[in-house]
């Protein structure tokens, strides 16, 4: 966790630099092109990532981490082949003509997610956390590096764009780097056969859980391509900033506890332990650190927004005012969202994604049709939290395994 807030709090700390050195509109093609990257990568595994910590047996579990490596690899071919034939279309949507360089970048980086991702639950079975802790920091400070030089050098969205391809790569090395060294001792666990048997035997990853993910990816970033749509760039800009200024303190502790509490949940539930009393005690934890936090966000946000970042970014800090109930709910949520996979209710989970979908295109379609970006947000923030507060009192109920026959 502590190393989850350095490589939080580096972006966060460095924004008001970044904020001088480029403007909206340079934010807003950021957005687009990690909109892209993040849709494809999520997937880029098929999700058997998720299936490293199940297995009993090291060998199993090896096999498939070598399966999403594999199937990374396959889905970064398809992706540059979509590129080729779709180039001009994408470009012409980002209505920035210099971001067609960076287009071609897309397949590295989507191949290097699915890496990253893979190695991550690997290390997180072996409970090496201060790996993960470190990879982390090591990205964020490559990105956050690289955007502050080339911020300086005025390359406009490029340098942006730039940053986070370096820090996706500096973190799937990093994380992979003791896994890489030791190949030659790992080669006599390989085995084809066994890449194949757990392909089959964890089939619902891909079947069930990657078109979730797929979808899930699409409630944050496909939100991105309407407001692009119905608004405009620098309109897009401004609610990216604020989303990840928001969104910090959500991943600050969010990620973290999802990460270790799914490792535990997995053992308590294969030791036949109700899972309950565990989300119960988390939901507390987190209610207690962020009630505090968000409220005084709540009343402060447009002034720290213009104080901090400039005054160009006061609009932005109205948009994170709006939409501060709604990111507190799913800082609350996010983290035992775990206990979907862990209970095998992928399916059901993925009804709450399809509503929380339906929730933000019909937020931004209907300011859109008014021409009120304002309207957009106050809906999605509305209706996202009547959905978050539903999503958490299910999570809580499905926990109580001793009444539930969920395999």
């Amino acid at each position: 966790m502590s190393g989850t807030a350095i490589a939080q709090a580096i972006p966060v700390l460095i924004s008001p630099i970044l904020s001088r050195l480029y403007t909206p509109d340079d934010f807003g093609v950021l957005a687009l092109y990690m909109s892209i990257t993040v849709v494809i990568g999520v997937i880029a595994t098929g999700r058997y990532e998720l299936a490293i910590m199940l297995p009993n047996k090291q060998k199993s579990a090896f096999n498939i981490l070598v399966l999403c490596i594999l199937l990374s690899l396959i889905t970064a071919l398809l992706t540059f082949i979509l590129l080729l034939l779709f180039i001009d279309p994408i470009v012409v949507f980002f209505e920035e003509p210099k971001v067609k360089d960076w287009i071609y970048f897309i397949p590295i980086i989507v191949f290097f997610t699915g890496v990253y991702q893979a190695f991550n639950y690997w290390s997180t079975r072996h409970k090496t956390y201060k790996r993960n802790a470190f990879s982390r920091i090591s990205q964020s400070t490559m990105t956050a590096g690289s955007q502050l030089g080339y911020g300086f050098i005025k390359s406009g969205a490029g340098g942006l764009i730039l940053g986070y391809i370096i820090g996706i790569i500096t973190a799937a090395l990093v994380l992979g780097w003791k896994i890489i060294k030791n190949i030659p001792q790992l080669t006599d666990e390989l085995s084809i056969k066994e890449i194949k048997e757990n392909a089959r035997k964890y089939r619902n990853f891909i079947r069930i859980n990657s078109p979730h993910a797929f979808i899930d990816s699409l409630q944050d970033n496909g939100i991105i391509y309407l407001i692009m749509y119905f608004f405009s760039k620098q309109i897009l800009g401004s609610y990216s900033f604020a989303y990840r200024i928001l969104k910090a303190p959500v991943g600050l502790v969010g990620n973290a506890i999802y990460q270790v509490s799914y490792q535990k949940a997995t053992e308590a539930f294969n030791a036949g332990q109700n899972l309950q009393p565990m989300v119960k005690r988390i939901l507390i934890n987190l209610f207690i650190i962020g009630f505090p936090v968000f409220t005084i966000l709540f009343i402060y946000t447009p002034e720290f927004f213009s104080f901090i970042f400039g005054a160009k970014w006061r609009e932005a800090g109205e948009f994170a005012q709006i939409l501060i109930p709604w990111i507190f709910l799913n800082f609350l949520a996010n983290p035992v969202s775990f206990i979907a996979i862990v209970v095998n209710k992928q399916k059901e989970a993925m009804y709450f994604t399809i509503a929380n979908i339906i929730v933000k295109v019909l937020s931004i379609v209907i300011g859109g049709i008014y021409g009120n970006y304002f309207l957009s947000f106050i809906i999605l923030s509305i209706l996202g939290s009547l959905l978050m507060i539903f999503a958490l009192f299910w999570y809580y109920k499905i926990a109580d395994t001793n009444s539930n026959n969920n395999y």
